[in-house]
């Protein structure tokens, strides 16, 4: 549980680099909004980690697959972090191409985190080991964000990425305590069947184009708004302090109460009557946004309104990952499961780039209530899933409850 934790703490960690402090620091640095949409482009590889995540299924270097790939994936992100701390905010190209190897690095770490937890834990512990990494996770984002933000005005820029990048030695630490994991499924035998065999087993599903069209859209309209919500929040009148102090202190309570809420409703209520509650929480939570906008700018307002955003994300997340993780199957972890998480983050990555330009053109308010109504979709597919039935777990007796 304590690995878990851990390996979530360090996967939260460069995430929020690519998704909240980058937009602060090229805001600060006087780059216009539009630019700063079009730069969610670089979180990219979240979305198409699939692509290379059969080599990391079946490449083991030195016999330790996990390891090696860990080691590597983490000290490519330090090293992506010393090198914005080098560079200046209004050399969009270098940023680009930075910024674009921080999430490169960090999805290759999701990869090998999400594989390691699902072989080292047994299927009774699955659930806790989920929880457990989703708490470290979204510590390390809240740490990130929220500290990152307030150092900012502190120290600058330039030592809050190197500082960040420190924060990465925790992974290579947590490793030697963390054996590698005993894969109990059967291993693919080549580099091909470890590409084919996952889209195989995915296709032999009852409905399986009903459940990726679910994934893709279940949080389609929270990613859109999220990939600006920093920027929303400076535009509305606060400064970075309040924001950093907020999310570091409301946030962080909120998210975890959100995390135990989910826990608790999907053991008393099951896996479908919270993906559905919670669905319906977010399209609410996304126009609920929009007041921010309208009311003036007072402290109380921006703790409510992120408290309340961070405890929808909180508990919408923790259903969603635990509905993946009941999708894949042990013998083709690494590539299955990267594969249905990329589906989740391409709305954020790719289709959220116009962000800033839809925000230039309709103003914030309709930005975020058309960000509410992109939540219907997936509500729409997750109605037809549920009077279907949603596939159960390879080899379990059902959906994996938290």
């Amino acid at each position: 549980m304590l690995t878990s934790f851990l390996m979530g703490f360090t996967a939260g960690v460069p995430f929020v680099v690519v998704v909240t402090l980058l937009q602060a620091w090229l805001k600060d640095g006087g780059v216009n909004l539009t630019t700063i949409g079009v730069l969610t482009l670089v979180g990219l590889p979240y979305s198409l980690k699939f692509l290379w995540a059969p080599i990391l299924d079946y490449v083991a270097p030195f016999g330790q697959r996990r390891h090696f790939w860990l080691v590597l994936s983490q000290v490519w992100v330090f090293s992506a972090l010393f090198g914005l701390s080098l560079t200046d905010p209004s050399n969009i190209s270098q940023v680009a191409v930075l910024a674009f190897l921080v999430s490169f690095g960090s999805a290759t770490q999701d990869i090998v985190i999400d594989a390691y937890r699902r072989e080292d834990l047994l299927d009774s512990e699955l659930a806790s080991g989920s929880a457990a990494y989703l708490w470290g996770y979204r510590l390390g984002m809240v740490a990130v964000s929220g500290g990152g933000l307030i150092a900012a005005d502190l120290l600058g820029w330039t030592q809050v990425f190197r500082v960040i990048g420190a924060l990465m030695l925790i992974g290579p630490l947590t490793l030697i305590f963390s054996p590698e994991p005993k894969v109990l499924g059967e291993l693919p035998k080549t580099l091909a069947a470890s590409i084919t065999g996952p889209l195989r087993d995915f296709s032999q599903k009852s409905h399986p184009w009903l459940l990726l069209g679910f994934i893709f859209f279940y949080k389609f309209g929270e990613q859109l708004i999220s990939s600006l919500n920093t920027t929303f929040f400076m535009e509305a009148g606060y400064t970075k302090v309040q924001i950093g102090l907020v999310v570091k202190g409301f946030g962080l309570a909120s998210t975890l109460a959100g995390v135990s809420l989910a826990g608790i409703m999907v053991k008393r209520y099951g896996l479908n009557s919270c993906l559905w509650f919670f669905g319906w929480f977010q399209l609410a939570n996304n126009a609920c946004l929009t007041a921010l906008w309208l009311l003036p700018a007072k402290y109380s307002y921006l703790a409510f309104f992120i408290s309340l955003d961070h405890l929808v994300v909180g508990a919408g997340t923790t259903v969603f990952v635990a509905f993946l993780s009941s999708q894949t199957n042990i013998s083709y972890t690494a590539t299955q499961y990267a594969l249905l998480s990329s589906l989740m983050a391409l709305p954020r990555s790719l289709l959220s780039s116009p962000s800033g330009w839809l925000v230039t053109q309709l103003g914030w308010p309709m930005f975020y209530l058309i960000g509410a109504a992109l939540t219907l979709p997936g509500l729409i597919i997750l109605r037809a899933l549920i009077k279907r039935g949603l596939a159960p777990v390879p080899g379990r007796e059902g959906p994996v409850s938290l």
